[in-house]
C-alpha cells in the first residue's frame, strides 16, 4: 500500500523548474514572486489542484535535462522550437516576449551605432559575445547562432549581465526588460542600452513545457484548458503587461486578441 500511494504521489506532483531571471522570474527580494512568469504559473497552480506543484530552483540547463529525460517537470516560460518537440509537450501560449536587441554597455555605444546585424557582430572576431546554454532565442537568431556559435555560453543571464557590465563580453542578445531591469537589480541602472537588430524583428510567445511521455501530455492538455478560459480575462492581461513600459504595453496590445490568443 506504502509502494501505491507514492507512486500516486509522484503521478499528481509537478516539479516546476526555476531560477532567477527579472522581472520574469524573480526568487528574491522585495517583488520575490512577483515575476510575469511567478504570476501566470500562480494561475495554473490554483487551477490546476488535482495536481501537488512543487518549484525547485535550478539552472535553465538543468531544468531541459530534466524534461528531456522524462522526469515529472514543467517549465513556465519557453519557447516551442522543432529540437524541443522532439522531448517535450507545448502548451498553448501562456505569455508574450517582445523583439530581442542588442545589448552594449552605454559608455561603447560609438562602437555600436544605428541598427546593428547580428550576422556582421557574430562575423566579427574583435567583439566577445555569450549565450545561454540550451537557450531558443527566436527562430532568426536561433538560426544566426548555429551558423556562427559564440565561443562563451553562460547558465544564468547574471552571469552574462555581470560580464557585459564588466567589460568581458561586448555585446550580448537579450530582451530589454530583462537585461535593463537585472543591471538595475545589480546597482548599475542606466549602464545598459538595447540597439535594434536588423535581422530579427520577432515576438515570440512563451508556452509551459513538459516530459514527452504519457504524464506530459495529460498535464499540458489540462494546462491549456486554464489557459483558454483565463487568457482573455482583465487579470491575466495585467499580468502579461507587467513590469512593461506604456510603449512596450501598447505593442502588447495591438497583438494580444488578433494573433496572442490565436496562435496555436
Amino acid at each position: 500500500m506504502s509502494a501505491s500511494f507514492s507512486a500516486a504521489m509522484a503521478a499528481d506532483q509537478i516539479v516546476w523548474g526555476k531560477y532567477n531571471v527579472p522581472p520574469y522570474m524573480i526568487r528574491t527580494g522585495e517583488w520575490a514572486h512577483q515575476g510575469i512568469f511567478d504570476q501566470t504559473l500562480d494561475v495554473l497552480k490554483e487551477k490546476m489542484p488535482q495536481y501537488q506543484h512543487v518549484e525547485l530552483e535550478a539552472p535553465f540547463p538543468r531544468i531541459n535535462s530534466e524534461i528531456k529525460k522524462g522526469s515529472h517537470w514543467c517549465y513556465n516560460g519557453t519557447l516551442k522550437t522543432p529540437e524541443r518537440e522532439s522531448y517535450g509537450y507545448f502548451s498553448l501560449p501562456s505569455s508574450i516576449f517582445l523583439p530581442l536587441r542588442i545589448i552594449v554597455r552605454r559608455d561603447r555605444l560609438n562602437d555600436f551605432k544605428g541598427r546593428q546585424s547580428l550576422q556582421s557582430l557574430l562575423q566579427n572576431h574583435r567583439y566577445i559575445t555569450s549565450v545561454m546554454r540550451d537557450r531558443s532565442y527566436s527562430p532568426t537568431v536561433d538560426k544566426l547562432l548555429a551558423a556562427y556559435p559564440p565561443k562563451e555560453n553562460y547558465s544564468e543571464q547574471i552571469e552574462a549581465i555581470g560580464m557585459l557590465l564588466a567589460g568581458r563580453i561586448d555585446f550580448m542578445i537579450e530582451l530589454p526588460l530583462l537585461a535593463l531591469d537585472q543591471a538595475r537589480v545589480m546597482g548599475h541602472p542606466g549602464e545598459l542600452i538595447a540597439i535594434p537588430m536588423q535581422e530579427a524583428d520577432e515576438v515570440v510567445f512563451n508556452r509551459v513545457m513538459c516530459s514527452k511521455n504519457e504524464w506530459g501530455r495529460q498535464v499540458v492538455e489540462q494546462v491549456n484548458k486554464v489557459l483558454i478560459v483565463n487568457r482573455g480575462q482583465p487579470y491575466y492581461r495585467r499580468i502579461v503587461e507587467r513590469w512593461h513600459d506604456p510603449e512596450s504595453v501598447a505593442e502588447i496590445r495591438k497583438i494580444y486578441d488578433s494573433v496572442f490568443l490565436k496562435t496555436p
